[in-house]
């Protein structure tokens, strides 16, 4: 095949599924498919930077094109795929490091089946997440790792942290390793962590501390210039990470420069400018980036997968947002989708989201089907509203 077909091929492949990415981000997926195949859609998407759905709708052009087939774990590339790919500088082989998986980290969790039995424990006892909220919880690896990541930065010697949400339960690990003198304070809306944190509290002998707090509102005056490093996984929108971190930087000490761990969905290049933009806005200085480090339970959307940034603040620190926020701050809100379920038993269509009988999908299976009480459901369709 000639570049000129090859490249008309893949423009009309961009025809069909519109991608900020564009054709560069058509030629990803070819290429994800060719290094990894029959593996799952998720692992397409996580390697991809797209969400799965996108990565679904990629596929099935390529399999228009005889580029691409399916088997029973999932996509190939065909002969003439691989010709096609090939031909055009392509190559499957990948050189990331099979033993930390590009983490930079090994970790022999082995030796930590105590603390990780705890943590799947300590998880158990949230329940659903709230997803009207953006939550989606870590896995408990995931939140062990964060911690040993923090020790490979030598930031364990610190003394007073503090966690800006904390649906994942990462304070409760950072009480497992860090100096029993350390301060350790959760600000969250979400009430079941108050339980949570005690049992661990009690179980561990450790004293982290919950505060109830809607973050809409500023910290409250005495935890203020306390805290020496901080760590938030906050809504997946520029407007959660601003006020998440702005409410972290009033939090932190300015007798010295303080350090941040952010943990923060997959997002466009467009996208993540404007991260960057306001971390540097705000007086942060990344100093690591550490893609696909953060896994989730469930988040097929966006292939259960965040990166991982650390950055030092320094001073004068300036957050963006000082006074109480009132605009649009979870995904939800920002994007208001209406997904339309349909129940497994009746069969009956029932829309889900802003200004429905269910606002989420959590809500939907806790009173049931309105017409005949079933609690199970499969998703045929969304769409996004004015």
């Amino acid at each position: 095949m000639n570049e000129l077909t090859f490249l008309e091929q893949l423009s009309e492949v961009t025809k069909n599924v519109a991608i900020k990415e564009g054709l560069v981000g058509i030629l990803r997926s070819l290429a994800v498919i060719s290094r990894f195949p029959e593996e799952p859609m998720r692992k397409v998407a996580q390697e991809s930077n797209l969400p799965v759905p996108i990565c679904v709708a990629i596929r099935n052009e390529f399999e228009k094109l005889g580029w691409v087939s399916r088997g029973k774990k999932g996509a190939f590339l065909t002969p003439l795929g691989q010709d096609v790919f090939k031909s055009h500088g392509g190559s499957s082989e990948g050189y990331e490091c099979i033993k930390c998986n590009g983490t930079s980290i090994t970790i022999p969790y082995s030796k930590f089946q105590k603390e990780l039995e705890a943590m799947k424990r300590y998880g158990k006892m949230r329940g659903k997440p709230f997803t009207q909220l953006d939550q989606s919880f870590a896995t408990p690896r995931t939140s062990l790792a964060r911690i040993f990541y923090m020790s490979q930065n030598y930031d364990l010697t610190r003394r007073n942290f503090a966690f800006l949400g904390d649906s994942d339960l990462t304070s409760i690990a950072l009480a497992m390793f860090a100096n029993k003198s350390s301060r350790i304070v959760v600000f969250d809306v979400d009430k079941r962590l108050k339980e949570i944190i005690g049992s661990a509290n009690k179980e561990n002998s450790v004293q982290i501390e919950f505060v109830e707090h809607d973050l809409r509102n500023p910290i409250p005056p005495e935890y203020l210039k306390k805290f020496d490093c901080i760590s938030t996984d906050p809504p997946y929108t520029i407007h959660g990470l601003n006020l998440f971190i702005s409410r972290g930087l009033t939090l932190l000490t300015d007798k010295y420069n303080g350090v941040g761990y952010l943990s923060f969905g997959v997002k466009s290049p467009n996208e993540i400018l404007e991260l960057e933009k306001s971390l540097v806005q705000m007086n942060c200085v990344i100093t690591n980036i550490v893609p696909n480090f953060n896994k989730y339970i469930g988040a097929q959307k966006l292939g259960g997968i965040s990166t991982l940034y650390r950055f030092e603040i320094i001073h004068p620190a300036t957050p963006l947002i000082k006074n109480e926020y009132k605009t649009s701050l979870y995904t939800g809100d920002i994007n208001p989708t209406i997904r339309t379920y349909e129940c497994l038993k009746c069969k009956s269509d029932i829309d889900v989201g802003i200004n429905q009988l269910f606002s989420t999908i959590e809500d939907l299976k806790n009173k049931g089907c309105p017409h005949c009480n079933h609690e199970f459901f499969s998703k045929i369709s969304e769409r996004k509203t004015e």
